[in-house]
């Protein structure tokens, strides 16, 4: 038997409204209003569909020091 560890990523999506003159003004203001809700911690009401997770990478670490737990 080998020893391997898998790395998995999880993403989430949020939708912020902002109204703006254009493209770049929406994205200046849209970090502004996501550090805002990020700080009071209500961005969950921001969050759109359902988290996705994936498999990223796979590593052996066989032959390794590398602490292992299964």
């Amino acid at each position: 038997m080998k020893k391997y560890k898998v790395e998995f990523t999880e993403s989430e999506k949020f939708v912020v409204d902002v109204l703006a003159e254009n493209e770049a003004q929406a994205k200046e203001l849209a970090e502004e209003k996501w550090q805002e809700v990020c700080k009071n911690g209500t961005y969950h009401y921001l969050q759109y569909g359902d988290s996705e997770t994936e498999i990223t990478t796979v590593y052996d670490v066989t032959n390794t020091d590398d602490p292992f737990n299964p």
